[in-house]
């Protein structure tokens, strides 16, 4: 069965519930108060009433009503049930003027009980008791209330005329019932509908979208429960559109990468191969320089399929970043200085602990530095600075360089993206160290991020969270 079937199925079972319950109910309260009507104004009834109400226009009061009770019972009809008969209504209970005598209550104009033929008094009547019981009235004043039990409204015998009306009444509630449930099948139809359409179109847009077309969108025009589901069936869309791009990209970007240094290694070996280059060291050094950049290639990318994966191990300990920072200041310094660079190192003379790897902070701490010098002109200044806060340490790189457009700051840490993308290998690099920092600074739950240098020039920074931070609980 389709999900339209299967809600239609279920509006109609709820609905011939419900209708069926307010049928029967319904049903059974109107036969249930027309034979209340018709005990009350049955001619045995009103003979009792017309006999208590002469009972208390003579003594004024209802003392000594219980008493008199059983005598007034049959005045009023007895057990004979002539009184039925002998009033001359014709009513439906005359036919069941055979039976013993009905229990019933009498009760004062405040509904306490003063009388009870089969009982004690002492009660009281509730509400709903009074509101069906046979007034007494003495010149216009109710004076009390005739109130027969309920198991006389059930053995009243109704007549032809009477059972006519009932069948009538039972006609119209059936036919009620089934108009309110075609209506409300109707109606329901059209709210299945509503919610089976977008499901449809959904369904649709995924089936097209596992064939490959990822530019289908999913139309959506409601906010509710199914309009979130179109929007997020949107978004993944996108992202599995990007992804693909990206990826696309990313293939393109990696032959690219390896193709460039494959086709100079492969240049110079056939060179020597035929004789045109000598095998001197010097030539050699040419194919192997291509062999090094191969393979920093590959170990980046093994990075970061590590990183994607989950599976960067990180080999932490207890680290002062001060004295990682100062010894990587160094290490650059010399490199940054042959390129006519300055370095500066302005660092606190503590820092808060952290728990990292040493070996995995300092390639981010060199990636930064590298990229710096990479796009830096001579007479450039390169800062590395640190500060204690938000429980950890704020590390930042910055220059005096060119700078990078806002727009492409979101860029910076895309694989193989470069801010010019004229440069090639040997001015711009493979476009894999910024990707690779940051995957390192998140997998030691930090983070890393771009922003322009007061004065012009690039500051990429990351913060980590100290030792305390990282071992306190949530």
């Amino acid at each position: 069965m389709s999900l339209y079937q299967k809600g239609m199925l279920a509006f109609a079972l709820v609905i011939l519930i419900a209708v069926a319950t307010v049928l029967l109910l319904v049903s059974r309260q109107a036969e249930r108060e027309f034979r209340q009507y018709a005990l009350l104004y049955s001619g045995r009834v009103q003979n009792i009433g017309a006999a208590l109400t002469a009972y208390y226009r003579t003594h004024g009061s209802w003392a000594g009503i219980q008493e008199a009770l059983p005598t007034l019972a049959p005045t009023a009809g007895g057990q004979q049930g002539q009184g039925g008969r002998g009033a001359g209504r014709g009513g439906p209970t005359d036919q069941a003027g055979s039976a013993e005598a009905w229990d019933f209550r009498v009760a004062d104009a405040a509904g306490n009980v003063v009388a009870h033929l089969a009982g004690q008094p002492g009660t009281t009547l509730s509400a709903g008791e009074q509101a069906w019981a046979l007034p007494l009235a003495v010149d216009g004043e109710t004076v009390g209330y005739l109130l027969p039990d309920a198991a006389s409204a059930r053995s009243v015998v109704l007549g032809g005329p009477e059972q006519q009306y009932l069948a009538r009444v039972r006609t119209a509630l059936w036919t009620g019932a089934a108009v309110a449930f075609v209506a409300a099948l109707l109606v329901g139809g059209l709210l299945m509908r509503g919610i089976v359409a977008p499901v449809r179109r959904l369904t649709q847009a995924a089936e097209q979208i596992a064939q490959g077309e990822l530019e289908v969108r999913a139309a959506v025009a409601t906010r509710d429960e199914i309009g979130q589901l179109g929007d997020a069936f949107n978004t993944m869309a996108e992202s599995l559109a990007r992804s693909q791009t990206a990826r696309r990209a990313q293939t393109a970007d990696i032959a690219h990468e390896l193709r460039n240094p494959l086709a100079v290694l492969r240049g110079t070996l056939e060179a020597i191969a035929d004789g045109v280059y000598p095998p001197t060291p010097d030539n050699l050094d040419l194919a192997l320089a291509q062999v090094q950049t191969l393979t920093r290639l590959v170990e980046d990318l093994r990075v970061l399929a590590l990183a994607d994966a989950g599976e960067l191990r990180l080999e932490r300990q207890l680290l002062d970043v001060r004295l990682l920072l100062n010894h990587e200041v160094e290490v650059h310094r010399l490199a940054l200085q042959a390129q006519g660079l300055t370095l500066h190192g302005v660092l606190p003379p503590a820092l808060p602990l952290v728990s990292g790897d040493s070996d995995r902070l300092a390639q981010v701490v060199g990636n930064l530095l590298s990229n710096a010098a990479r796009y830096v002109p001579a007479g450039g200044e390169v800062w590395v600075t640190a500060v204690g806060e938000d429980q950890g340490v704020t590390v930042r790189v910055s220059d005096n360089g060119p700078g990078v457009p806002a727009e492409d700051l979101p860029r910076l840490f895309e694989r193989f993206w470069r801010g010019n993308p004229s440069r090639d290998r040997s001015t711009g690099g493979s476009g894999l160290g910024l990707a690779i920092a940051r995957r390192i600074i998140e997998a030691h739950g930090g983070r890393l991020w771009a922003a322009p240098t007061p004065g012009g020039g690039l500051t990429v920074a990351f913060w980590l969270p100290g030792a305390e931070a990282r071992s306190s609980p949530l």
